[in-house]
């Protein structure tokens, strides 16, 4: 139970990181400083699921389609609805995913790595590690974007800065 209980006081982190990482995709035109990972592009990708934070009434709105803008998520947004769950597609080099991360525990749901392009026939293990890599590089990206939200979140800069142009993102919204 304690563990349940954890989660529920620190619920919020997963749901405004989403929100920032939204805001910075729109805001940085999707690219991301990595460090070792290099320049990612990293883009909200068609669906968006959002949920009131009142404890009585849940209301939940998903709103998806090929509009990259998500004008009816970015007014849910503004009405106090705060994001739960988002499609999201990754770029790194070549390569690209597609998968929806999820703000309670930042599970990746349906994750769709690009095509192995080992031959399973000539290397067996190659075809393996290759496949773990594929699944390893989006993990340690949104672990990256994950500590740099959370470094920018704890620090001044955060009340100064980042949060007053996320609001002001949020504004533009209605």
């Amino acid at each position: 139970m304690e563990v349940l209980e954890r989660v529920r006081r620190t619920e919020f982190l997963g749901r405004d990181f989403l929100t920032w990482l939204w805001f910075k995709s729109e805001a940085n035109e999707g690219r991301f400083d990595l460090g070792e990972l290099g320049m990612v592009e990293l883009w909200f990708d068609g669906k968006v699921t959002l949920q009131s934070d009142s404890d009585q009434d849940v209301e939940t709105i998903t709103c998806s389609g090929e509009n990259p803008s998500l004008r009816e998520a970015r007014f849910a947004l503004t009405k106090s609805k705060k994001v739960t769950q988002a499609k999201l597609r990754l770029i790194v080099g070549d390569n690209e995913w597609s998968f929806t991360l999820d703000s309670t525990w930042l599970n990746f749901k349906s994750l769709k790595t690009p095509t192995v392009v080992h031959d399973k026939k000539d290397d067996p293990e190659g075809l393996f590690y290759e496949r773990v890599l594929l699944i390893e590089q989006p993990l340690r990206a949104i672990d990256t974007l994950f500590s740099s939200f959370i470094k920018i979140r704890t620090s001044p800069e955060w009340g100064t800065q980042e949060l007053p142009a996320l609001i002001e993102w949020v504004n533009q919204g209605k």
